[in-house]
């Protein structure tokens, strides 16, 4: 596992949506706007069993996330292997719990885990390789 320089980790800090890219079937890349949380060094994700990320990355875990401050610089895209948790609810929830903290202040409800089992939520977990600049 990777560890950013300080710079970079202050920036993945300060920002909270990145750009993720995964493979599609064909070998196209896919580009998503997507929240996150960087927590012990890993990059934490929600999303659900529908979206196309979540097949693209069960097809292929290579996969790269880029987070840019204002404008364009500074920016730092992380390479890595995303690990997809889909059977741990508890997991789950305290990591989508984790990025919904960044998004916003407004407290979780009560029914938060089963609103997550419902919507068939799964927590991506991108463990870094490389970051870069």
């Amino acid at each position: 596992m990777a560890s950013p320089t300080p710079e970079q980790e202050q920036l993945i800090n300060e920002q909270t949506i990145g750009m993720l890219a995964t493979l599609m079937r064909d070998g196209t890349p896919q580009l998503t706007p997507i929240n996150y949380a960087y927590q012990d060094g890993r990059f934490l994700m929600s999303t659900t069993k529908e979206r196309a990320k979540y097949h693209n990355i069960r097809r292929n875990a290579t996969v790269s996330l880029a987070v840019a401050g204002d404008g364009w610089r500074p920016y730092v895209t992380v390479y890595g292997t995303a690990e997809i948790e889909e059977q741990d609810y508890t997991r789950i929830a305290e990591g989508t719990a984790a990025v919904a903290s960044r998004m916003s202040d407004r407290p979780l409800p009560d029914n938060f885990a089963d609103a997550l089992r419902q919507q068939k939520r799964v927590l991506i977990v991108l463990t870094p390789e490389r970051f870069v600049p």
